[in-house]
């Protein structure tokens, strides 16, 4: 007998995990969420804006959040189209300020506060593949230990694998290439001045961009982004290499000084839309949907806010209602053309280097 479950979530991140407590919020309780990790290796992208306080609070995990004591930020510094440092800081905004996470003990809080609904979850468990039939739950999910299950329902929450949307022969479409390289460093290693330490810190260079910010687990995190060809040129997946290019930064070096980085971790950041991100009994949330540039600082954001919108789509589902599930479709696509919009804009603000393909390429006009 293979269980049965209205809904299964592949991707057990901040994505799949809210919208999951979204789900149980609504009242569809028979989920299962599959994630492949156990929430202990490190993961990429550790700041969210002050705006994500309304998500939380719709999710119902606002006070839960704040106990976890997350390291606030206040804004960010940033060397973006002169040498000089520009200041940019969240006094004015209502929701006060935004946070820089412990990404792991982020994703492991998210789903701790699903387990605490009741909400099934399934670490360590990798999805293999998928097929539908006339069963009444239709989509049997095999996964690689050959365990079956069935659902009515499947939410792609795999990031940028997109590994079930394209089970349904949906396609990536990719508008920006980017990579990025990220090192952590440990912070007591480190000579930043007190303004630094909750704040971001952006440095766009001829090749790209470098960020840097401090974690809340004493450490912090610096990353370079640029297209592939030139990671590879430069070699910047090297220790050495990557520790040459930060040391000819402006603004980086100082703070970092002569700290060594850990093991590099490469990342892609690619700029893209699922085609299509939902369709009859499936949708795809966070990356897996649609993926940002980094230097939008909304992936964590973004994932959230799917999550909610995607649990509200599915119940009406699961009720014979499928008009939610188009309009969410609409929405994902809606919001990536304004993103399209908005990032074209903030890389045609750097015109320090006209002759830079990195450059060149993002300051055309969007598609």
């Amino acid at each position: 007998m293979q269980p049965l479950y209205d809904v299964i979530i592949v991707g057990g991140g901040p994505a799949g995990c809210a919208t999951a407590i979204a789900l149980h919020n609504l009242g569809v309780s028979n989920t299962l969420v599959i994630e492949a990790s156990d929430y202990t290796a490190p993961r990429i992208g550790e700041s969210i804006p002050p705006d994500s306080r309304q998500l939380l609070e719709k999710l119902g995990i606002w006070d839960a959040f704040t106990a976890q004591k997350h390291a606030p930020c206040l804004g960010s510094y940033s060397s973006w189209g002169s040498d000089q440092l520009g200041f940019n800081d969240y006094l004015f905004n209502p929701q006060g300020h935004g946070w820089h996470l412990n990404r792991a003990s982020f994703d492991k809080f998210l789903a701790l506060q699903l387990q605490k609904r009741g909400g099934a979850l399934l670490k360590n468990t990798h999805f293999a593949s998928l097929i539908r039939d006339k069963h009444a739950y239709p989509i049997k999910v095999t996964l690689r230990n050959n365990a079956e299950l069935r659902c009515r329902f499947i939410v792609d929450a795999s990031g940028r694998s997109a590994k079930v949307a394209r089970q349904f022969d949906a396609k990536a479409n990719i508008e920006d290439q980017l990579v990025a390289v990220s090192a952590y460093f440990d912070a007591s290693n480190i000579s930043s001045a007190n303004s630094y330490r909750q704040m971001t810190l952006l440095e766009a260079v001829d090749y790209g961009w470098w960020y840097l910010a401090h974690l809340p687990n004493k450490q912090v995190i610096v990353t370079v982004a640029t297209d592939p060809a030139t990671i590879q040129q430069k070699q910047l997946k090297s220790s050495v290499h990557w520790q040459q290019a930060m040391q000819q930064t402006l603004h980086i070096k100082p703070i970092i000084n002569q700290a060594a980085p850990s093991r590099l971790h490469t990342w892609v950041a690619q700029s893209a839309i699922m085609d299509p991100p939902a369709a009859e009994h499936w949708l795809a949330v966070g990356d897996a949907a649609s993926s940002f540039d980094p230097i939008s600082s909304q992936g964590i954001y973004k994932a959230l806010n799917n999550g909610i919108d995607a649990a509200a789509a599915i119940t009406d589902w699961l009720n014979d209602d499928a008009q939610t599930i188009n309009q969410y479709r609409n929405s994902v696509a809606s919001n990536f053309i304004q993103y399209l919009g908005q990032k074209a804009y903030f890389y045609n603000e750097e015109q320090r280097w006209p002759q830079s393909a990195f450059w060149q390429k993002r300051q055309q006009p969007p598609p």
